[in-house]
């Protein structure tokens, strides 16, 4: 089981290139108690794409 949960979030902008991107990572539990990363990026505003890693153990 996790100990606590972890998120980080950034965003970085260029107006110049019109460049509007997010970047998101978490770390939490799924529904069978495993470890799941979960990455998240894409265009500010925008669905983006999702991944996820699943592992026995934090």
């Amino acid at each position: 089981m996790i100990a606590q949960r972890y998120q980080l979030y950034v965003e970085r902008i260029d107006a110049k290139k019109n460049m509007a991107r997010y970047y998101a990572m978490s770390i939490e539990p799924n529904l069978f108690g495993e470890a799941c990363l979960i990455r998240r990026w894409g265009r500010i505003g925008a669905r983006g794409q999702r991944r996820e890693h699943h592992f026995a153990r934090e």
